[in-house]
C-alpha cells in the first residue's frame, strides 16, 4: 500500500515537473514573440490562466489556452504592465533623489520608499491571480490585490517564504532556474491565491447568511412592535 502510494506521488510530481517545464518554455517563447517588452505581461497572464486550469482539475490543452489568452488579453495586460513597470521606476528615481540629502531627512525618505516598495511587492503577489479571477480594469485590479495582500498577512507571508526559498534554490541551481523560473514562481502564487480566494468566498457567503438572519430578526421585531405591518 505504501509503495503504491509513493509511486502515485512520484507520478504526480513528475507530471507537474513536465507541465511546469512546458509552461515555462511557452512563457519564454511568447515573451520573445512580443519582443519581450510587449510580450512579457500577456505571456505571464496566459501562464497564470493555464496554471489555474491545471490546479482546479480542468482538462485543457496548454498551448491552445495559452495562445487564446495571449491574444485576447494582449492590450489589457500591457496596460497593466505599464503601471507595474512605472511604479518601481518612480521608486528608484525617488531613491536617487534622497541621496542628495543626508541625516534624518535622507533616512526618513529611504524608509518610506522601502515601505512603499514592500507594499508593491505584496501587491505583485496577487495582481495576476486577481486579474484573471475578477477580469477588472487595471487600477481596480491593483487596488484589490493590495487590499488582499495586507488583509491576509499569514497567506502573504507564507507565499513570500515559498518564493524566497524557490529563488534561493534557483540561485544554487541556475539551470533549474532557467527551466522553471517563471512557471515555478507563478505556480506558488497561483497555489496560495486560489486557496485564499476560496476562503474569501466562503467568508463572504457566511457573512451574507449572517446579515440575512440579522435582517430577518429586525424585520420580525419591527412587525411585532408595529401592528400595522402584521400580516
Amino acid at each position: 500500500m505504501n509503495s503504491s502510494r509513493l509511486m502515485n506521488h512520484m507520478n504526480t510530481a513528475c507530471d507537474w515537473l513536465i507541465k511546469l517545464f512546458y509552461l515555462n518554455l511557452l512563457w519564454i517563447l511568447f515573451t520573445l514573440a512580443g519582443l519581450v517588452i510587449a510580450g512579457i505581461f500577456p505571456a505571464t497572464v496566459a501562464l497564470f490562466t493555464v496554471l489555474k486550469s491545471f490546479q482546479t482539475g480542468e482538462s485543457v490543452r496548454a498551448f491552445n489556452e495559452f495562445w487564446d489568452v495571449y491574444k485576447k488579453e494582449f492590450w489589457r495586460t500591457n496596460r497593466l504592465g505599464i503601471v507595474l513597470t512605472i511604479l518601481p521606476i518612480i521608486f528608484y528615481t525617488d531613491w536617487l533623489f534622497t541621496n542628495q540629502f543626508s541625516g534624518t531627512w535622507a533616512m526618513t525618505g529611504k524608509g518610506i520608499l522601502l515601505g512603499c516598495f514592500f507594499l508593491y511587492v505584496i501587491t505583485l503577489l496577487y495582481v495576476f491571480p486577481v486579474f484573471i479571477e475578477a477580469e477588472r480594469k487595471v487600477f481596480p485590479t491593483i487596488k484589490i490585490a493590495f487590499l488582499i495582500g495586507i488583509t491576509y498577512p499569514v497567506h502573504t507571508f507564507m507565499t513570500l517564504i515559498c518564493i524566497t526559498s524557490l529563488l534561493l534554490t534557483f540561485a544554487f541551481l541556475p539551470m533549474a532556474g532557467f527551466l522553471f523560473l517563471a512557471s515555478g514562481l507563478a505556480c506558488i502564487q497561483s497555489f496560495f491565491s486560489l486557496r485564499l480566494f476560496k476562503k474569501i468566498e466562503a467568508q463572504a457567503v457566511n457573512m451574507h447568511k449572517h446579515n440575512t438572519k440579522i435582517a430577518g430578526y429586525y424585520q420580525t421585531v419591527i412587525r411585532e412592535k408595529n401592528p400595522l405591518l402584521k400580516g
